[in-house]
C-alpha cells in the first residue's frame, strides 16, 4: 500500500510579491521566509525525504537584491488537493510584510519553464540621449557585452534576448529573456545602454507550466 509521503502530490503556483524591505532579502532568505509561512498556515505539505525534510518548494528565477517583483513565483506541493482558493486565504493570512499572495492556483507538476519576464527601470537622472540609446540597441543585429563575473575576453549577445524596449520619460520599459537557453538580466540590458538604474522592478514573469 503507498503511504501517505509517497502518494503523488498536488502542486500549486503561487504569485507573490517581493517589495518593500523584502526587496532586501536574498533568495535563500525567501525560501526560509515562505518555509515558515507555508508551516504556519498549517497546510498538508509535502516535504522532501533524506534527513533533513524540507517543504517542497520551488522558486522562480532570483530578483537582484534591493529589485522589486511585482508578480514573482513558486510552486509548492500539498499531501492532498485544497481548492485553490482556499491554499490563498491560508497563505495571505501568515504572509510577511512585502510578499503578498497575488494568486494561487492548481499546477500539473514542479517543472515550469520560464520564458520573459518584463521590467520598469528607472534611470535618476536619465542621460538626456536616453530615447537614442535605445533605438540605436534596437536597430543592431547583435548586442554584445562583457559581464565582469565572466572570464576576461568572453562577450555575450543579448539582442536576441530583448523582445521589446521603450524609454518613457525616463523610464525604461523592457521585455527580456530568462529561459535555460538564454537569460538576459536587467543589468545586462544597463550595462549595453551605459546606465545606472536608479530602481528596477520585474512586473511579471512569462511562464509554461509541464507537468
Amino acid at each position: 500500500m503507498t503511504s501517505e509521503q509517497e502518494a503523488p502530490n498536488c502542486w500549486y503556483l503561487v504569485r507573490f510579491t517581493k517589495a518593500g524591505a523584502a526587496r532586501f532579502l536574498s533568495q535563500h532568505d525567501v525560501r526560509r521566509a515562505w518555509e515558515r509561512v507555508t508551516r504556519r498556515a498549517g497546510l498538508p505539505l509535502a516535504y522532501s525525504r533524506g534527513f533533513s525534510p524540507k517543504p517542497r518548494l520551488s522558486f522562480g528565477p532570483p530578483l537582484p537584491v534591493g529589485a522589486e517583483g511585482r508578480r514573482e513565483y513558486m510552486t509548492m506541493a500539498l499531501r492532498n488537493a485544497l481548492a485553490a482558493d482556499e491554499v490563498q486565504r491560508r497563505l495571505a493570512a501568515g504572509a510577511i510584510p512585502g510578499m503578498a499572495v497575488v494568486e494561487v492556483a492548481s499546477a500539473p507538476g514542479r517543472r515550469v519553464h520560464t520564458t520573459w519576464a518584463t521590467y520598469e527601470i528607472t534611470v535618476n537622472p536619465p542621460p538626456p540621449d536616453l530615447a537614442d540609446r535605445v533605438e540605436r540597441l534596437l536597430a543592431l543585429d547583435a548586442v554584445e557585452i562583457e559581464r565582469a563575473r565572466d572570464p576576461e575576453g568572453v562577450k555575450r549577445d543579448i539582442r536576441p534576448g530583448v523582445r521589446s524596449l521603450q524609454s518613457l520619460n525616463g523610464k525604461l520599459v523592457a521585455c527580456l529573456r530568462i529561459a535555460q537557453d538564454q537569460i538576459v538580466t536587467s543589468r545586462d540590458l544597463a550595462l549595453a545602454l551605459q546606465i545606472e538604474p536608479a530602481t528596477t522592478v520585474r512586473t511579471d514573469i512569462e511562464l509554461k507550466l509541464v507537468g
